[in-house]
């Protein structure tokens, strides 16, 4: 039965692990049959810059992220987040969500883990 799961990512990754271990969560997820939507927030679009590997488990978030690319179609970026950071050079595919499109995400998902 296919589920569908939202995982939210708002740790900072400049100083925590948590949203390293979200993308992972994440990759397991969606490598299974799930439906998985990843939404960053706040500090957590950083993962998506080619600086990653200055961050907290850095090089392990982008090994899972370029594998998790291969299961979910788009990232989707919190608005205000994305105005922080620069995702210019990112080579992951991302919409933009307001915050009420995000609650609207997390409303329709059967399961819902935020990190």
């Amino acid at each position: 039965m296919i589920r569908r799961i939202l995982v939210l990512i708002r740790s900072n990754p400049e100083e925590s692990h948590r949203a390293c271990e979200g993308i992972r969560i994440a990759l397991g997820l969606a490598a299974g049959e799930h439906a998985v939507d990843v939404i960053l927030a706040d500090r957590a679009p950083l993962l998506l810059t080619p600086d990653i590997d200055r961050l907290t488990d850095g090089e392990m978030a982008e090994k899972f992220l370029a594998t998790l690319k291969e299961f979910i179609p788009v990232f989707y970026i919190d608005k205000q987040s994305a105005g922080e950071i620069d995702l210019s050079d990112s080579d992951y595919k991302t919409s933009l969500l307001s915050r009420e499109e995000t609650a609207e995400k997390i409303a329709a998902a059967e399961i819902f883990f935020a990190f």
